[in-house]
């Protein structure tokens, strides 16, 4: 998917860089490339210089894109089954829909999925995209409220609350460094975790028709819920957890369940759940067997990062998790 040109090299720094979708100065090859990669439906590169350099990581319900473009561009988008926002890091740009146009700035408004969508580049210019899936965010916010109704998420068309946005850039630029840099490592648990954690975060930065609702005070469930939940992840500590069966195993709303678990100090479902895997490989290395590997017990507890296993093991369990199987292998 990558030509070499001039272009190749456009700058230093970029994001995704383990997702390359184009990196080229060839214009026609260039535009079948986004095509197939983001569906776009109108291209147009004006004037002399172009070149492209794009980045995209699909996750379950998370895009990530980098782009960054030497000359002018023009591009357009048919309707869509996904919600984006633009980050700017560099250089000029605007978007344009059948009833906004702005100029595409730190941020942008969050650009619904039934809108159609035009994008006038400048030279020079590279952004950040988040697109999220619509059904994944109506899922999520109706499995923190508990809300088992038919009512569609509908967002409003007004600008972002500017309070929240800084964190939400801070948030979505750290992200894509990460999945960038690990992302290929990570387990589908981690991963929908991550997910899970950013969707929330735009939920609460962007004005929908639950707003009122999620942000609202809730009641308290008690300490029940925090130890039927904690004793369903030790009894299911080998496969992935899911908020959403937390909630209907607890019967309360993944709302009720995160409020739980941080006023009884608990953290979160999923660190309990990391500390429970961590234990059961502790367990696991003190009692070996001749084929028992580091590496064989990170796997076997859902941990493919062996960097971070090892960190989160020593930072648990006061020593490196070699350590723990070389004390043990002296005392066979």
């Amino acid at each position: 998917m990558i030509r070499a040109g001039r272009g190749a090299d456009l700058i230093d720094g970029a994001y995704l860089e383990a997702y390359p979708v184009v990196r080229s100065d060839d214009a026609d090859f260039a535009r079948d490339q986004l095509v197939a990669t983001y569906g776009i439906s109108g291209f147009d590169a004006r004037g002399d210089g172009f070149s492209i350099r794009a980045n995209f990581a699909r996750l379950a319900s998370i895009g990530l894109a980098y782009c960054a473009y030497d000359g002018r561009v023009s591009l357009s988008f048919p309707e869509a089954d996904f919600i984006r926002q633009f980050f700017s890091i560099s250089g000029e740009a605007k978007f344009s829909t059948s009833y906004l146009s702005r100029p595409i700035c730190a941020w942008s408004p969050f650009l619904p999925a039934e809108s159609r969508l035009r994008l006038d580049f400048e030279a020079g210019y590279r952004q950040l995209v988040v697109r999220i899936d619509t059904s994944a965010l109506e899922r999520t916010l109706k499995n923190l409220l508990g809300d088992a109704s038919d009512q569609k998420l509908v967002f409003m068309r007004e600008d972002p609350d500017p309070a929240r946005m800084p964190f939400i850039r801070q948030d979505v630029f750290r992200f894509a460094q990460e999945i960038g840099r690990f992302g290929n490592s990570y387990s589908s648990p981690v991963l929908a975790e991550m997910e899970q954690n950013l969707i929330l975060r735009f939920l609460l930065a962007h004005r929908h028709n639950f707003s009122d609702r999620l942000q609202r005070p809730i009641a308290r469930a008690g300490r029940a819920v925090v130890d039927i939940i904690e004793a369903f992840i030790e009894a299911n500590w080998d496969k992935p957890i899911h908020v959403a069966d937390l909630a209907r195993i607890a019967n309360v709303s993944a709302r009720t369940i995160f409020r739980e678990f941080a006023v009884a100090g608990r953290g979160s479902p999923a660190q309990f759940a990391k500390h429970v895997r961590l234990r059961r490989a502790a367990e696991f290395l003190r009692q070996p067997d001749l084929r028992t590997t580091v590496t064989g017990v990170a796997f076997r507890c859902g941990f493919q990062n062996l960097g971070r296993f090892s960190s989160d093991y020593a930072q648990l369990m006061g020593e490196l998790p070699s350590e723990t199987l070389s004390r043990a292998r002296a005392r066979l």
